[in-house]
């Protein structure tokens, strides 16, 4: 089987890993056009609905006001056929002071009676300020042109408009009447007709009727223009600085008055926005999820997979190692059993000892080596009997006092009372032979580096949770960062001369027992943490035989 690293299964990763996300984003995007369709729909209806209503209030409105103007119209010619013959006030002046009165009447801000020359005649409230430029107005002289009724500002840009009756005499106008009104608070519709709604009242000239404090773009130059433009075209839509509105124009019947009512679609197309927002919100919120689920689950899948990869690799490769690893590890130890008898018939004197202690020493590490290969090719059966856990920790310590690194590194051993346990004592043994012997190399091989003065081993066996610990410290720097990860992986080392079945063979020995052997890095060093269950044997203990 091919391993995690072939090109071809990364390939194959990818592939799917696109087409899985691909599918995600088709179905994210089909999500998303059905609100988006939506929107659309509902902001066509809902505008289309919005400009119905401004045209119809628009219509309304300009009825309505219409009607007030022709009211106002009536009064006025009823004070006008009230006068005398030569312009005397005769009998219209009563009906005039009550169009004037402040509070109530129709006109507050006053009436005049004007001669065919624009001079003042009579006014209420008496005295009352009148410019002498009248008969120059536009108003002026279509009242006495046509001698009709007329709306209109009383001079170009002013707020007062006036509405004007002719006396006529024999045919001939001899006068007029003027009501002057305040469009700010004696017509109705001065104020805003609604929320977001702009109601604009004015001539052909563009002169403002209403309101009294009309917006900046209602006063720009060729504002009139565009209101006639908007006569014949109906409804439009305007683009301002504070953003598009929705004008509708309407003539004022009886009148020369244009009537613009300009609605802004926002506030009524926000719930429909908001709602949009919410449901993205709701899928952006979905997707995310979904994106992260998948995401999580692929990646336990393939983490799963990638632990499959790598143990049918390692089988693989135990299975063509394992004949090969028997058969060295045989031809070994039958050579070194005999060098072991030859070197004991040497008498260790002073002159030879140290060779004979180096030869020794030499013999035991590739004894343990070939003992190593025996295990990696060959796994043995694990056969639990009570042990003594501290006793055994003592005899691995002696046993390991024979090394050459043994007179270099100073070990300290923290074990306690009696311990026991059922496990297999050789398996046990194997493990911590491996876990002292790297910890002594290290702490050896650091101080020969220059990193550390003093190599020191430290071993302590204690009780937590119901678990027997057997802890290894050293103080050798601990592992590069790059093999943390592959430390209990077979043949992978850091050391120049290392095999690297030390610590995997040292891991599959404690987990044959039930056990685990976890790695720490601590300061200075690394320990190396062997937990295993602690059942104290009865009396008379079954041997029991686990397949490994």
């Amino acid at each position: 089987m091919a391993g995690p690293s072939h090109p071809e299964a990364f390939r194959a990763e990818r592939q799917f890993t696109r087409s899985v996300f691909a599918g995600l984003v088709l179905l994210g995007l089909v999500a998303v056009a059905g609100p988006l369709l939506s929107y659309r729909g509902d902001v066509l209806e809902v505008r289309g609905q919005f400009r119905t209503r401004t045209a119809r209030e628009a219509r309304v409105y300009a009825q309505a006001l219409s009607l007030h103007l022709k009211l106002l119209k009536s009064e006025l010619s009823r004070v006008a056929a009230g006068v005398g013959p030569d312009m005397q006030e005769d009998k219209a002046t009563e009906d005039m002071q009550d169009l004037a009165t402040p509070d109530a009447g129709l006109f507050r801000q006053g009436i005049l009676l004007l001669d065919a020359a624009g001079r003042p005649v009579w006014s209420e409230p008496p005295g009352l300020p009148v410019t002498p430029s009248l008969r120059e107005r536009p108003w002026f002289q279509r009242v006495l042109a046509q001698q009709a009724p007329t709306v209109d500002a009383l001079a170009p840009g002013s707020s007062t408009f006036v509405v004007a009756v002719p006396v006529v005499r024999k045919n001939r106008t001899a006068g007029m009447v003027v009501g002057l009104l305040d469009t700010g608070e004696e017509l109705p519709g001065a104020q805003p007709t609604g929320e977001n709604l702009t109601l604009l009242v004015l001539n052909r000239h563009g002169d403002l009727f209403v309101p009294e404090s009309p917006p900046a773009w209602a006063t720009a130059p060729g504002f009139a223009a565009k209101v006639e433009s908007l006569l014949t075209e109906g409804g439009q839509e305007w683009e301002l600085l504070a953003g598009k509105v929705f004008a509708w124009a309407t003539p004022v019947p009886g009148t020369e008055l244009r009537l613009v009512l300009a609605a802004d679609e926002t506030a009524t197309l926000a719930p429909i926005r908001d709602r949009l927002l919410l449901q993205l919100l709701v899928l952006a919120v979905l997707q995310v999820g979904t994106l992260l689920l998948f995401s999580l689950h692929w990646r336990r899948v393939y983490q799963l997979y990638l632990r499959m990869e790598r143990r049918a690799a390692e089988k693989e490769t135990m299975a063509a190692l394992g004949s090969a690893a028997s058969l060295i590890a045989h031809e070994v130890k039958n050579s070194l059993n005999g060098l072991k008898a030859a070197i004991g018939i040497l008498s260790p004197s002073e002159e030879q000892g140290l060779a004979v202690r180096t030869i020794r020493g030499q013999i035991d590490r590739l004894a343990h080596l070939a003992t190593s290969l025996l295990h990696f090719g060959k796994p043995s059966r694990v056969h639990c009997i009570p042990v003594d856990l501290p006793h055994l920790v003592r005899e691995v310590l002696d046993g390991l006092r024979v090394l050459p690194e043994a007179e270099e590194v100073r070990v300290e051993a923290q074990l306690g009372g009696e311990l026991l346990l059922l496990g297999d004592p050789l398996l046990l043994a194997t493990a911590l032979d491996n876990l002292v012997r790297n910890a002594m190399e290290a702490a050896v091989a650091a101080k020969d580096l220059g990193q550390v003065a003093s190599p020191e081993v430290r071993v302590r066996l204690r009780q937590q949770d119901g678990e027997a610990v057997v802890e290894v410290e050293d103080n050798a720097g601990g592992p590069p960062p790059d093999f943390e990860n592959r430390l209990f992986e077979p043949f992978v080392t850091s050391k120049p001369k290392g095999v690297g079945l030390g610590l995997t063979m040292a891991r599959r020995a404690v987990e044959q027992q039930g056990g685990r052997l976890t790695f720490t890095r601590i300061p200075g060093g690394s320990r190396f943490s062997l937990h295993l269950t602690v059942q104290p044997p009865h009396d008379s203990p079954d041997i029991q035989e686990l397949s490994a």
